[in-house]
């Protein structure tokens, strides 16, 4: 059963109702559990679940941890119980505030990209399997790229992985045989930032990065450094780089298709 995402919730006790529900057996014995988890009686779940009790904010982060949430969505969730907590309008409204801000944050890049297009789990295990799905489909938009010989030249590949390949995407409606030639039907996917391939999917193409770097081009360009910086400026610099990546992507939209290539970059706490 599909994971509900915590940021669709304004409620942390509609959240945990929901989670109970989607664990197996219906959730049978889910209550208990949590109350061993956070130390307490099991009537002070269903108090805290029904009625106007609260969890406090150490119950908060036990519940969180036993349900198995990222450290992000854990904030989320202790976020959300301080709101419901608060004594105050105004104290709901700073907390109220910091987590529409989170919730922006959650889905910037997916908005900024404006990226729709998803396949289902079992598709996107084999898709992100190997860079090799990637690189046809996006290749595929390259006239000169369009079938099977031309495909087998440039990425030096078996004519029977190409075939395979071709196969898989023509399967989830991606592209489309015309002739000899294979179209683009659907050229953007997009993995959730807590996807559990999605670590796979970086790592092949920081791996093709470190071949690309090996076999050094004129016409390329890498960049790595380490730098120390205020907390601002890390966040600046984030914030600069979505900017930079919403800008790419709008640029590249109408651009004409001559060249693969792959753009990585990262910036990350050491």
């Amino acid at each position: 059963m599909k994971k509900s995402s915590i940021y669709e919730y304004k409620s942390y006790k509609q959240f945990i109702l929901d989670w109970i529900d989607k664990t197996p057996n219906l959730g049978r014995g889910q209550r208990k559990q949590i109350a061993e988890a956070i130390g307490c009686q099991n009537p002070f779940i269903t108090h805290v679940l029904s009625g106007d009790y609260h969890f406090s904010l150490e119950q908060a982060e036990a519940c969180a941890r036993y349900m198995e949430l990222s450290e992000v969505d854990s904030e989320f969730f202790i976020l959300l119980v301080l709101r419901e907590r608060s004594g105050t309008k105004t104290l709901e409204n700073i907390f109220g505030k910091q987590i529409s801000q989170r919730c922006e944050q959650h889905s910037v890049l997916k908005k900024r990209l404006n990226i729709k297009e998803s396949m289902q789990l079992e598709d996107q295990m084999i898709y992100y399997s190997s860079w090799h799905y990637a690189a046809i489909h996006m290749a595929l938009m390259i006239p000169e790229l369009q079938n099977v010989s031309s495909l087998t030249r440039y990425f030096n590949l078996p004519v029977a992985r190409i075939l395979s390949v071709l196969q898989f995407l023509g399967d989830n409606n991606l592209i489309e045989q015309k002739g000899s030639n294979y179209k683009i039907k659907k050229s953007v996917l997009h993995l959730e930032k807590d996807s559990p391939i999605l670590t796979q999917h970086h790592s092949h193409w920081r791996l093709k990065a470190i071949e690309a770097i090996q076999t050094p081009r004129q016409d390329n360009l890498h960049y790595s450094g380490i730098m120390s910086l205020s907390k601002d400026d890390y966040e600046w610099v984030r914030e600069k780089l979505a900017l930079l990546l919403e800008e790419v992507v709008e640029r590249l939209a109408p651009s004409k298709d001559e060249k693969l290539a792959t753009l990585c970059f990262d910036l990350f706490q050491i």
